[in-house]
């Protein structure tokens, strides 16, 4: 069981160098939770439209040594850490990875609808609000926003 002392998260977005298709994306999830799992972390994955955003959380070193491999991996582009903080109590003990798809498409096991569903979560931290707006707000989607500046063009 994965303990809940000294506990570290941190939130970063990044963009995709290369679109993911759903194999793909189901291979980073199946990877992930091997890795995360092996080193005690937990969190929560988003993607959408070629954007990440991740909250990890777990030991200060295994939270730090996962967000150095991502700032190395040639796959991320523009990776910004937006909260790094301590916490007492995990926010999402189980990893799971929340993916934007049509809603006649049924999740992979370990994927979740929070893009789509929303969030019913009382906790009002920064590291969930920030989760919170990477599903609402068009700046998380690069193709939104490529067509809101377009139409503010015209």
């Amino acid at each position: 069981m994965i303990g809940d002392t000294m506990l570290h998260s941190l939130v970063y977005m990044s963009s995709a160098v290369d679109r993911f298709d759903d194999d793909e994306l189901e291979a980073v999830l199946a990877y992930a939770r091997d890795r995360n799992s092996a080193d005690g972390l937990s969190g929560l994955l988003v993607h959408r439209s070629g954007r990440f955003m991740q909250l990890l959380e777990g030991p200060y070193d295994a939270v730090m040594a996962t967000y150095r491999r991502i700032l190395e991996d040639d796959r991320h582009g523009d990776v910004s850490l937006l909260v790094e903080e301590s916490i007492h109590t995990r926010r999402f003990p189980d990893w799971t990875m929340a993916f934007d798809r049509s809603a006649d498409t049924d999740l992979p096991e370990g994927f979740s609808g929070f893009l789509g569903a929303g969030d019913t979560s009382a906790d009002g931290s920064r590291a969930r609000e920030l989760l919170r707006w990477f599903r609402n707000h068009p700046l998380a989607d690069p193709t939104a926003a490529a067509g809101k500046h377009r139409r503010e063009q015209d």
